[in-house]
């Protein structure tokens, strides 16, 4: 979880360096800096250097696809020494918005050098004519302005946006428009302060980067809501003594010193969201952390089942939301290391009642109670901004979603939501309007194969028979799929176009897309500054590729790694991957006392050891397995089958993944073939069970599978083993 935070030191090493270097070093650096093709920053020479765009245009580069190479450039230019960010948890600007903090005519760019030399200090510092002059700067709002704030100091600041606005009245602000008003108005600096002042103390001993996180958590549906279960630590997670909350606290996480002793610690219970009271011995409270990810649940609590050997790298990763470190209003007895407690437990009891913590409870019942709806975000995660980018790639293993995936992201795109805001319309709506979509040509699909050619996606001639019924032929131009939707997007440039393309990875796409692959680049599009139009061979016209035309394509890692892929198409795709899921809520857990989910975590820990990680089984093949028929159905015509795929039927093998629990029989070679010499007495024989055995619907034939005293056991697992 500290990786999230992973910006901070990165933003503020380059700060430093601004502030020591002064007007002309920003301005010299600014300028050697590779923008790309996005050159707003310097398109008004020297003057229209100043701190405040600087910081936000950087903002601005908030996909993957465009921040490495500008982060990677800044860190050249400036010699930035701190580690390049991974997480992109802070403001970012929207796609259309203004990025300068000035118009390059009329401005003055001393205020906005003034408040930067103010805001690398403290609050204190900041005079509030310079915070009122640069609020008054046309283009620049109250959110722009403490957003910007925030990038240049988030150890002291915060954003004051949508994001904090959602929860302002849980958390004790204003109404937005008293806060607005009361920012613009003269003495708004003050007001602002005073924000700060009751966000800190809603979140005891956090920084201003912690609270803007949890903020953005759950104004994204990840945090606090009415079905968050609690849970409690000790930070004595050995026994030895020795009081590990440093290392909690500067990490980010919890974890204990074993899966318990007389009675298992539940490990892998906690979920994202839920909350985690941790505590030093029985009389003093350390923190309150949400659960943001669970190494235990996904990883399993031990690396081998069979010899019990806990997996030590395992934690908790959690967001801290109070660090005040307090005596407890009360002792607690004997207590267990980890475990799950609720309102009428001790460890709740005395934390909610402990004046340091009381606050935190308060906080987190007004947030269970509102059950506030997550919202599409502004500060986004990579998922959330697949609108930003105009080639994607879902790739994994079979099974695992992708192309049923590709609906919610064309629909998103098209309809400029997040992926969670859709799938609480349903499924049924989402579908329903994907498919008047389709018909009215805003989306097109097309699926690759090994005949599939240039002709078929851009333009190629075909034979016709004439309409006089001699018989002849005649040949007749026809535009491809791709064609087709490119010039729609290009007639109707203020709407989304989307084109999917499912198993890319299974056309020759040299020899599909030709020369248009240089086209597909965003800087190459129709509009951009590298914009790039080709003469086809077939009609001769010109073509070009819109910039509101977007390509989805999936692929199956079981046909071919994404490192055999064609090196034009994996440079010019974002790769979203897309594991299996083994303890998704659809699967069942009891099926006459057979536990799928485990069923499959434990296959695919042992296909991923016997083979590789892109050959696990995905799963939606167990999503609607209901009972033993159905489950013994799915195995005999689907997971063997795709097991004997895997492993070219090596029978030997596909026995481990199944734990030798009987489906696959050795036989044994009779004497007459013994005496031949043709015949290896060392080579085993195999086959599968006949499909009318009763051993394919018996329970016990697939809790053979995952049970621990069974042969050949390995641990649980998750997607990413």
């Amino acid at each position: 979880m500290k990786e999230i935070y992973d910006w901070v030191p990165w933003f503020r090493e380059l700060t430093k360096k601004i502030v020591e270097g002064g007007e002309a070093y920003l301005i010299e650096k600014a300028k050697h800096v590779d923008w790309g093709n996005d050159t707003v920053l310097v398109q008004f020479g020297d003057q229209g250097i100043d701190p405040f765009s600087f910081f936000y245009f950087l903002a601005s580069k908030n996909t993957r696809e465009q921040r490495k190479p500008v982060f990677g450039s800044i860190r050249d230019v400036f010699e930035i020494q701190s580690p390049l960010p991974d997480s992109t948890i802070f403001p970012t600007p929207p796609p259309h918005s203004k990025k300068l903090f000035h118009n390059g005519i009329d401005f003055d760019p001393n205020s906005l050098w003034r408040l930067f030399r103010e805001t690398v200090q403290d609050a204190a510092t900041i005079d509030q004519d310079d915070f009122q002059k640069v609020l008054k700067i046309t283009n620049v709002g109250v959110a722009k302005l403490t957003q910007t704030l925030f990038l240049i100091n988030p150890e002291f600041y915060l954003p004051i946006d949508d994001t904090t606005f959602q929860l302002s009245e849980l958390l004790g602000l204003p109404a937005r428009s008293e806060i607005d008003k009361g920012l613009k108005k003269d003495g708004g600096y003050g007001e602002y302060r005073s924000i700060l002042k009751k966000l800190r103390e809603a979140f005891p001993d956090c920084q201003p980067y912690e609270i803007n996180t949890f903020l953005w958590l759950q104004k994204t549906g990840r945090g606090i809501n009415a079905d968050s279960n609690f849970f409690q630590v000790s930070t004595n997670v050995y026994n030895n003594g020795e009081d590990y909350w440093e290392d909690f606290k500067e990490n980010n996480y919890v974890y204990t010193g074993g899966p318990g002793e007389k009675r298992e610690y539940p490990l892998k219970a906690p979920r994202q969201g839920d909350i985690i009271l941790v505590r030093i011995r029985l009389s003093a409270g350390k923190g309150i952390g949400i659960v943001y990810k669970n190494d235990y649940a996904n990883d399993g609590v031990y690396k081998d089942n069979t010899k019990r050997e806990f997996n030590e790298e395992g934690v908790i990763h959690v967001l801290w939301i109070n660090k005040s470190e307090r005596e407890l209003s009360r002792t607690m007895g004997r207590l267990s290391g980890f475990t799950q407690v609720d309102l009428t437990h001790r460890v709740w009891q005395a934390f909610e009642k402990t004046k340091g913590f009381a606050p935190t409870f308060d906080l987190i019942k007004r947030l269970s109670e509102n059950n506030l709806e997550p919202e599409a975000d502004d500060q986004k995660l990579e998922v959330n901004t697949m609108r930003d980018h105009l080639n994607q790639i879902l790739y994994g293993p079979p099974g695992t979603g992708k192309t049923w995936n590709t609906i919610n992201y064309a629909l998103a795109i098209i309809a400029d939501k997040s992926l969670d805001e859709l799938e609480r319309e349903g499924r049924k709506e989402v579908k329903r309007r994907f498919d008047e979509l389709k018909r009215n040509g805003q989306i097109a699909m097309v699926t690759f194969h090994q005949n599939f050619a240039y002709e078929d996606f851009i333009e190629g001639i075909r034979p016709v028979l004439k309409d006089d019924k001699s018989g002849n032929v005649r040949y007749k131009l026809f535009p491809g799929v791709f064609k087709k939707i490119a010039e729609r997007a290009h007639d109707n440039s203020q709407e989304r176009y989307v084109l999917i393309i499912d198993e890319i990875n299974r056309g020759n796409i040299a020899k599909i897309f030709g020369e248009l692959i240089t086209l597909i680049e965003q800087s190459k599009r129709l509009g951009n500054d590298d914009e790039t139009r080709v003469t086809l061979p077939y009609s001769k016209d010109e073509f070009g590729v819109p910039n509101n035309l977007y390509i989805i394509g999936t692929m199956n890692t079981a046909d071919r790694s994404i490192a055999l892929l064609d090196t034009a198409l994996r440079r010019r795709f974002e790769f979203i991957e897309m594991m299996p899921k083994p303890y998704d809520d659809k699967i069942m857990t009891n099926i006459d006392e057979v536990n799928c989910q485990e069923l499959l975590a434990v296959m695919n820990k042992r296909i991923y050891f016997l083979l590789d990680r892109e050959h696990q089984i995905g799963h939606t093949y167990f999503m609607k397995v209901k009972n033993m028929e159905e489950l013994s159905k799915k195995f005999q015509n689907s997971v063997i089958p795709l097991l004997q795929e895997y492993f070219y039927n090596n029978w030997e093998k596909i026995d481990l993944v199944l734990n030798q629990n009987g489906f696959v029989q050795k036989i044994p070679i009779s004497e007459d073939l013994r005496k031949s010499d043709l015949v290896d007495d060392n080579r085993d024989v195999y086959e599968l069970l006949p499909f009318d055995n009763h051993k394919w619907r018996a329970p016990q034939s697939y809790q053979a599978i995952y049970e621990e005293n069974k042969p050949g056991e390995t641990d649980e697992t998750t997607q990413n083993p």
